[in-house]
């Protein structure tokens, strides 16, 4: 699963990007990758969790809707 965040308002300079993807890991369980920056830039990455799926999903879920709430939208 990935899931890739766009937040773009030319008036205050801002052009970000937020993705979130879940990945397996080394113990056979998930993980949740999160990444984010300037538009065009390398941006900066953090595993967020790990455990089950359900809990991942969880977690991503949460973190996709404060990032709608703060004004991201999907692409």
């Amino acid at each position: 699963m990935e899931i890739h965040l766009e937040k773009i308002d030319a008036r205050r300079n801002c052009y970000r990007f937020y993705e979130i993807s879940l990945e397996p890991d080394l113990f056979a369980q998930t993980a949740l990758v999160v990444r984010w920056g300037r538009i065009g830039g390398r941006g900066r990455s953090r595993v967020a969790g790990s455990g089950s799926m359900r809990e991942a999903q969880d977690l991503a879920t949460r973190l996709l809707r404060l990032r709608l709430k703060h004004g991201y939208a999907l692409r």
